[in-house]
């Protein structure tokens, strides 16, 4: 019986199809369309616990350590959280290099994404008793995405070799940045109808989804002619651990160096946007209902003790958000009708706003409003951000592949970053942070990522799990870490937009010097490759 790879099989639609945007031959569609598949529902799935993750910590009301509450916004305690996934990785690097030193890929993958799985899960029951989950879910996500992500590609580069590689993960890229686009538009819609921690249960299903993907593509790979059986139940890390392969490497030293500087620019960035979206939605707050004090509007006080699930009724002080502009404004209910309101506030009155945008006018309430604001604000950001990656990844990735090549693809987002931050330099508005941030993300999110992921094709297996783990992990969260610090300065320092925009010019910098140093070493070993592929045909 034919297998359910093999080219006979293969409808030759699908075949022209796939061939629009990368050369695709008949044996490779259905691999390149079930990876493709399942990277587009682990980004889907990411994306979910993305938006889901933001209002968790950046209205949930400051960190406490040993019952003090330390006088932080949410946005340097999204900066600070991300220090501490650093620390975490250490231990989950070693832990994923001594699991891929035993078992084989198809066992190492169903290890992690039970793992994950079960996690979510137990999230959700944590939730339900009212557990605080803001900055351990932070944590977990940070971790959940760099280890699943890295792991999918590390089972990619290993299923093709290079000349597949260069030619087929522009088409895998496309799943991962339709999948980010959905998720983003998917949990835009159902953020206020289901909640956060229904969310939690349906990332958890996706990942099981996405188990069973892999598995078809395992068994696809296996009987291919010439199949990879011994490789496959080979465990694929190697003698020596991930960083000990890094430091004897000067190539993907390089790509380290390359992962650091992108995400320290990139956190550095993300933190500019979340305070300049901190600041805009609650502008229009009266004074002394700044989100800091924690303390409801001076104008009208909640009463002490007040029940935050108490009915909103007629008269009622609330909060309303305007997810147009991005704030929260103090009003007051003039009409209920079902399950909408009639809201006074600034001078007018809307009508129809639903329950998930009035909140009371209490602490509590104040905090999940402006959660609100922030989850229809970031739902919408990552839509533009996705949708705008997604055309790029179908109709110019493979196109600058093939014809100005992986190096140049390199120099791409750090030149973005460098206009977008100069930009900020000399206009450090929301609007302005928003377009600059989406420029720069989507660009990261597709021909970055497929650039950067086709930088292990010319290295060894061990480095293709083990130190790919260690820099798609650790190294990305260094960079966080160092973005981090950057915070705790610019926290003690009083450093305005504009400061943190003018650090990101200089890192942009060194990014692009970083990139030409790849771009020297990786001529080198394609010339390297290309010499040995000759010598092997003349024998």
């Amino acid at each position: 019986m034919a297998s359910t790879g093999e080219s006979e099989t293969q409808p030759r639609g699908l075949h022209r199809l796939l061939s629009i945007f990368a050369e695709v031959k008949p044996r490779e569609v259905f691999s390149v369309l079930v990876l493709t598949l399942n990277v587009f529902l682990l980004l889907t799935g990411y994306y979910l616990l993305k938006v889901v993750r933001e209002p968790l910590i950046l209205a949930g009301g400051g960190l406490e350590i040993g019952g003090q509450k330390l006088d932080l916004d949410g946005p340097e305690v999204k900066a600070y959280a991300a220090a501490g996934q650093a620390l975490l990785l250490v231990g989950v690097v070693r832990a994923y290099g001594a699991m891929a030193r035993r078992f084989g890929r198809m066992q190492l993958t169903t290890a992690l994404t039970l793992f994950f799985a079960g996690n979510l899960v137990l999230f959700y029951f944590l939730a339900r008793l009212g557990v605080p989950l803001g900055v351990p879910f932070y944590l977990w996500v940070g971790c959940f995405n760099l280890t699943v992500i890295a792991q999918f590609w590390s089972f990619a580069n290993d299923v093709y070799d290079p000349e597949q590689g260069k030619r087929l993960f522009a088409i895998v890229g496309i799943g991962s940045s339709l999948g980010a686009m959905l998720g983003a538009q998917i949990a835009k819609r159902i953020y206020v109808p289901i909640g956060p921690y229904n969310m939690m249960l349906v990332a958890a299903g996706v990942l099981l989804v996405c188990l069973w993907l892999t598995y078809l593509v395992h068994r696809d790979d296996l009987a291919r002619p010439g199949g990879a059986q011994g490789k496959a139940d080979e465990p694929p890390g190697g003698a020596s651990g991930g960083f000990k392969i890094i430091a004897g490497d000067r190539y993907l030293l390089l790509i380290a160096g390359l992962t650091l500087v992108l995400n320290w620019v990139n956190s550095t960035g993300e933190y500019i946007l979340d305070r300049t979206l901190i600041e805009s939605a609650t502008s229009a707050l009266a004074p002394g209902d700044a989100p800091r004090d924690g303390a409801p509007g001076a104008s009208e006080p909640a009463a002490p003790g007040a029940d935050p699930a108490a009915p909103l009724a007629a008269g009622a002080p609330v909060y309303l958000v305007d997810p147009q502009a991005s704030r929260l404004v103090e009003g007051k209910i003039t009409a209920v009708k079902g399950g909408a309101f009639d809201v006074e506030a600034g001078g007018k009155v809307v009508e129809g706003a639903e329950k998930g945008l009035v909140h009371p006018h209490t602490e509590e309430g104040k905090k999940k409003a402006l959660g609100a604001v922030i989850g229809t604000f970031k739902g919408d950001f990552f839509y533009w951000v996705n949708t705008l990656g997604v055309l790029v990844q179908l109709f110019l990735v493979s196109r600058i592949f093939k014809y100005l090549g992986v190096r140049f693809a390199l120099f791409i987002l750090p030149t973005i970053a460098l206009l977008g931050y100069a930009s900020l330099a000399v206009l450090p508005a929301l609007a302005v942070v928003r377009v600059a941030k989406i420029a720069e993300n989507s660009a990261d999110y597709s021909i970055q990522n497929t650039a950067r992921q086709a930088l292990f094709l010319p290295v060894g297996r061990d480095a293709k799990y083990s130190a790919k783990a260690a820099i798609d992990t650790f190294v990305v969260r260094a960079g966080d870490v160092l973005a981090a610090g950057g915070v705790i300065v610019g926290h003690l320092l009083a450093l305005s937009t504009r400061h943190f925009a003018m650090i990101n010019i200089a890192l942009a910098l060194a990014w692009l010097a970083v990139v030409a140093g790849i771009a020297r070493e990786h001529r080198r070993r394609a010339a390297d490759e290309e010499g040995t592929a000759e010598a092997a045909k003349a024998a």
